[in-house]
């Protein structure tokens, strides 16, 4: 993964909060992804994150979301999503709209996950990226998670954190060669 790859969380605040969210990221991304034009069904991966560092931009935020009773990150520091496929794709230009689905390791518990992305593939693009040979491609997708489902203090504190968590993708990838070029109207 690039260093412009970011995983974005959003939390929603409860009544007795106050209204609006509370937003955090991790530090780093890695992983990698196996895409080809010709065939994205088959495109497989995997996205690596270390849970100790999702930060919130507020001290006692950070600190709690740790802590045993949500992500306890110091026992289970390792949250892994393994891309297994894309279903329903479509290309739309350099676009190419689909569903990735695979499974979600958080928190020591494993559950699959659909979620809709969008990529997009810049041939010869990483020129601009990195100055190196090679094509770009980039990943965006947002996915809901019940922190319930992931055993992340689950049906408690509900007034001042919701059940639900919003993840936003984005990844950005690189090879070390051009690939041939992308399915077009014109050469179909």
């Amino acid at each position: 993964m690039g260093k412009l790859s970011q995983i974005d969380v959003r939390l929603e605040k409860g009544a007795l909060f106050g209204v609006g969210q509370v937003r955090g990221s991790f530090e780093r991304v890695r992983g990698g992804i196996q895409f080809s034009t010709k065939s994205p069904s088959k495109t497989v991966g995997s996205v690596h994150l270390d849970a100790r560092a999702l930060h919130f931009g507020y001290h006692k935020v950070d600190g709690d979301a740790h802590q045993p009773i949500w992500l306890n990150s110091m026992k289970y520091p390792k949250i892994v999503f393994q891309l297994e496929g894309l279903r329903n794709a479509h290309w739309k230009g350099d676009v190419l709209n689909a569903d990735a689905f695979g499974s979600l390791l958080l928190k020591n518990k494993t559950s699959p996950i659909t979620l809709p992305v969008t990529i997009k593939y810049l041939r010869n693009g990483r020129k601009k990226y990195d100055r190196k040979p090679g094509d770009l491609i980039t990943l965006k997708g947002q996915l809901s998670l019940s922190r319930g489902n992931f055993g992340i203090n689950p049906g408690s504190m509900l007034d001042v954190i919701q059940d639900g968590v919003v993840v936003n993708v984005t990844l950005v990838g690189c090879s070390s060669g051009k690939r041939p070029l992308l399915p077009s109207r014109l050469f179909i």
